[in-house]
């Protein structure tokens, strides 16, 4: 659904079918959880009323296709990245895989989000007048916000262009890849737990890890930044 080849901008064929298949498999979910619900997120979307108000088929629908790319896609692109920049800087992997130091584990998901974040842009439509740098975007327009920018400002990360989980707490506790206010990323806890549990079991488990970055291939998409393909070999402990 999500993947796109470069330069082409429109929604290719491919992506179109996929996402008509999914429909199909989550209305038989709907359908199945409606006659038997069970003890998960479909069947909890269902039964969940508001002033008397349900929700629909197709609210359900639209919202199991939010999650299944805003909570899978991202999370491991997230890990796809973890695993390629950590293995990029030997001595920070050395310290990760050595003990295990199962501490560092969170502040390196962090800096992978700050360094190499899966959203990389926002989009908005302006309400108003707003004036940035000396320049006026009129209201009625569209911004597109650059959270990878945003994470690598001089004026707040030293070495912004520097890969280091050993970084000041102080620091990646401003990080925007969740992006802010009242648009905060409703997954960012979730995700976080998500990689945390990943990586923790990783850091217990294996002894050491390679990964080939020149044959590492990133996938082609407007929205979502990782790796099509990232071949690597681990050791067991």
């Amino acid at each position: 659904m999500v993947h796109r080849e470069d330069g082409v901008y429109d929604v290719p064929p491919s992506a179109m079918e996929s996402s008509l298949w999914l429909v199909g498999y989550y209305q038989a979910m709907v359908d199945q959880r409606r006659r038997a619900p069970s003890d998960d997120l479909t069947s909890a979307l269902i039964e969940a009323e508001v002033d008397g108000e349900r929700l629909t088929d197709e609210d359900v629908i639209a919202f199991l296709f939010l999650m299944v790319v805003a909570g899978n896609e991202t999370t491991t692109k997230l890990l796809g990245h973890a695993l390629f920049h950590l293995t990029s800087h030997p001595d920070q992997l050395a310290k990760v895989l050595g003990g295990p130091d199962l501490e560092l584990v969170s502040p390196w998901i962090e800096e992978t989000l700050r360094y190499d974040t899966s959203s990389q842009l926002l989009a908005r439509y302006l309400l108003r007048d707003v004036e940035l740098h000396g320049t006026v975007a009129p209201q009625g327009s569209k911004l597109l916000l650059c959270l990878g920018s945003a994470n690598r400002d001089e004026r707040v990360f030293s070495r912004p262009d520097d890969y280091d989980i050993f970084r000041d707490q102080d620091e990646l506790a401003q990080i925007l890849s969740f992006g802010g206010g009242r648009h905060f990323c409703l997954g960012a806890n979730l995700a976080r737990l998500e990689a945390r549990v990943a990586l923790t079991s990783l850091v217990e488990r294996v002894r050491s890890v390679e990964v080939d970055h020149d044959r590492s291939e990133r996938v082609h998409s407007l929205n979502v930044r990782g790796f099509a393909a990232m071949p690597t070999r681990v050791e067991v402990r």
